[in-house]
């Protein structure tokens, strides 16, 4: 089963060189379970769209393992990521060495039936290409400000870790070409390898989720004033009794106008941006003090200590106790 990982410029040397490791793990296993040639193993190989060296973000060349051929169509690709799109998340686009002959070659494989896989920004490459119309993607949380954007009409969640259409996946996160990796052989092998797989690499894989690594930041690229100052207002005052009529009027606009120009700025509804600010010093605090959950709570202005729990896992998939206990 032949298995291609696209490195491109800029991508994260771990990530290509952990996918080769992963499906080499999947071969032990599979040999281990079912011995020597009774099902057909992954043959992984690292390419190149011009088949030569490509730099990674740190400095580091990564050399092909496998000349490409164009009209060989792969059972499954693998796209890489660029370190630049998550780091450089501000931008109104997104450069891509090679793009059209990328394109041509995600393409002709599609046609000839390769599933098509991204991790982490991979995911641009895809929408590029225009494999993403009509399905839905994820990526990088950091970056999927940018990834709108550039794509406004493609559907986004990055909630999710992991968004199979069935010939097209997408991975979110930098470390999530694991999660990938399992999904994939899960497709072709089945649950057994991966879970050998996954005892033999000391991985968690049952991960779905990438709404607990997201941290919230505040959109501010834009140019109306009142509504920079109500962000500022909301992140000095976030433990008041907020009324979004007062605030609107505070900064000059009706009701319904502040509610409509908040939402085109910020891509957030005005208590949606409230409940983030929230959210995220409480998460703050449990990561850093032995502080009481429901003191913690209490601290950022909310009372109902049950609706803030429900707000809490709606917004990271976790609840209070199992983020402390994931990440303090």
């Amino acid at each position: 089963m032949k298995v291609l990982v696209l490195a491109t410029e800029h991508c994260m040397v771990s990530a290509i060189y952990g996918v080769l490791d992963v499906f080499t793990t999947a071969n032990y296993c599979i040999r281990r379970r079912y011995g020597e040639g009774i099902i057909n193993d992954f043959d992984c190989q690292i390419v190149t769209i011009d088949n030569k060296n490509v730099q990674a973000y740190n400095g580091i060349e990564i050399k092909p393992t496998l000349s490409l051929e164009f009209e060989q169509a792969p059972d499954v690709i693998v796209l890489s990521s660029s370190v630049e799109v998550v780091i450089d998340c501000c931008g109104e686009d997104i450069t891509i060495a090679n793009r059209e002959t990328i394109k041509q070659w995600l393409v002709n494989c599609k046609e000839q039936g390769t599933l098509i896989t991204s991790f982490c920004t991979g995911a641009f490459l895809l929408a590029s290409s225009g494999l993403l119309a009509g399905k839905v993607a994820t990526t990088h949380w950091r970056s999927a400000d940018l990834f709108r954007r550039i794509f406004p009409y493609i559907r986004l969640d990055c909630d999710q870790l992991i968004i199979d259409n069935g010939d097209i996946i997408c991975s979110g996160g930098s470390m999530s070409y694991i999660d990938l990796s399992l999904h994939i052989i899960d497709r072709f092998i089945g649950k057994d390898i991966v879970s050998d797989c996954a005892k033999l690499l000391v991985f968690d894989p049952v991960r779905q989720k990438q709404s607990p690594y997201v941290s919230f930041k505040a959109q501010k690229n834009h140019e109306d004033k009142p509504i920079l100052s109500a962000q500022d207002w909301l992140e000095q005052h976030y433990k008041s009794d907020i009324s979004m009529d007062e605030l609107a009027e505070k900064v000059g606009l009706g009701t319904r106008t502040f509610k409509r120009r908040f939402k085109l700025a910020t891509n957030e509804n005005p208590i949606n941006y409230l409940q983030r600010i929230r959210v995220e010093q409480v998460k703050g605090k449990l990561e850093k003090t032995t502080d009481a959950i429901n003191q913690i709570i209490w601290s950022v202005g909310y009372e109902d200590i049950s609706s803030f729990r429900q707000l809490f896992k709606r917004f990271t998939g976790l609840t209070p106790k199992d983020y402390r206990q994931k990440f303090s």
